[in-house]
């Protein structure tokens, strides 16, 4: 058996190895190296088809050399011409060839990558659920309630927020707490003034009247009610400088004159643009010195935005942005 023959049964064997480690795909990193053995063994056939083809042309110009003589020069040239012709068109087939292989190495390395970020993004997901579970089990051992808490997530407080919000209470023993749309993180919050003790309550704005009716049923579910007061508050234009924003109105609120904490989870995004940029406007008069404001939802355009807006504004501010799934922004007044 001669050498071409050897080398094509050679890559068949190689190849067809290849094909059926692709064919069965039980993970990409066999998949990748049954690909890599097909593109491999097609490139040595096609370089070693060509290496013949130029072996076999030379042999065969020789050989006419050596029949002709010195005679018959214009038959020679043409002979030589046409077998040039071919070996052109061979040179440009195993050129062809090897674009080609080349095109589907680098298409079985998009593959790879492709496999490689669905496996980072399951990571990532991973990751979040984990944390979000440890936030709901933080609030849980803290709080320690009677009856189980609504859903954490979606629209609701998150659950790396929640502990946040909890841990911060459970630390600073604020007196009084405004919050800024109503609703799971009311409940906690409440709970939380009741594990600290003294008088502190919280003023909850809330603009949907059905939200709120929902918010002081739970409320009162966890027998809350007299840690809480729930204010229906619709959105109104409000003119904060040469602007105007829609947000809760204020008429004949009584808020606390002096807070300590300030929890911002609305009005929801869909209200318009920069949607809670009014907050600290509206309430920075209010917050005491070394006070907080927490807003979650801080990795939102608009309120990165917001957030940027009054570090311009109000220069006493100390902000810190926390990583939780969300984005929960930390603003201390008088602490910069």
């Amino acid at each position: 058996m001669d050498a071409t023959r050897l080398i094509s049964l050679a890559v068949f064997v190689v190849a067809s190895v290849g094909l059926a480690i692709v064919g069965r795909g039980d993970s990409w990193p066999l998949t990748v190296a049954g690909a890599f053995l097909m593109v491999g063994s097609a490139m040595v056939f096609f370089r070693h088809f060509w290496r013949e083809s130029d072996r076999k042309r030379k042999q065969d110009l020789a050989a006419i050399t050596r029949s002709f003589g010195t005679a018959g020069a214009d038959t020679q040239q043409a002979l030589q011409e046409g077998l040039a012709s071919v070996s052109h068109r061979v040179d440009g087939f195993s050129k062809g060839i090897l674009e080609y292989v080349t095109q589907l190495e680098m298409d079985v390395a998009a593959v790879q990558k492709r496999w490689e970020k669905s496996d980072r993004d399951a990571l990532r997901h991973r990751d979040e659920i984990l944390t979000q579970v440890s936030g709901v089990m933080g609030v849980y051992a803290t709080l320690k309630p009677e009856i189980p808490y609504p859903t954490f997530g979606g629209w609701a407080i998150g659950g790396d927020c929640a502990q946040r919000l909890v841990a911060l209470i459970m630390s600073t023993r604020p007196t009084s707490v405004i919050e800024v749309g109503s609703g799971l993180s009311t409940i906690l919050i409440a709970r939380a003034l009741e594990l600290v003790g003294g008088e502190g309550r919280v003023v909850s704005l809330e603009h949907e009247k059905r939200w709120l009716e929902e918010t002081s049923a739970l409320i009162a579910s966890h027998g809350l009610e007299h840690r809480v007061t729930l204010v229906h508050a619709p959105l109104v234009e409000t003119a904060i400088g040469n602007e105007s924003f829609p947000w809760y109105d204020l008429t004949g609120v009584e808020l606390p004159e002096r807070a300590q904490l300030i929890f911002v989870d609305g009005p929801p995004k869909a209200t318009g643009p920069l949607a809670r940029y009014p907050a600290l406007p509206m309430l920075h008069g209010r917050i005491d010195e070394g006070g907080t404001l927490l807003m979650d939802d801080a990795t939102r355009p608009d309120e990165r935005a917001a957030v940027d807006r009054w570090a311009a504004e109000f220069p006493d501010l100390a902000i810190r942005f926390h990583s939780d799934s969300k984005g929960t922004v930390e603003i201390v007044k008088g602490g910069s």
